[in-house]
């Protein structure tokens, strides 16, 4: 399985970095990702012999900043 990083939604489509080369960009359909997936992310994908999404699996949940006003504990 290959890592990559969702970077950010644009448009219709999900923009993915690999994670072991970030010069590697990959973007895929929003709607494939969007329900389990937001940017920060990093997946594990792997893709099928013709390069369809075989399994997506969300390694790594990106770090959300705390609302104004909570503290940390």
């Amino acid at each position: 399985m290959n890592k990559y990083k969702l970077d950010r939604y644009e448009g219709a489509y999900a923009i993915l970095i690999q994670e072991d080369n970030l010069n590697n960009e990959l973007s895929v359909l929003k709607e494939r990702l969007v329900a389990f997936a937001v940017p920060g992310d990093v997946l594990a994908i792997e893709f099928d012999s013709i390069g369809n999404f075989k399994q997506v699996e969300r390694i790594n949940k990106a770090i959300q900043p705390l609302a104004k006003g909570v503290e940390k504990a």
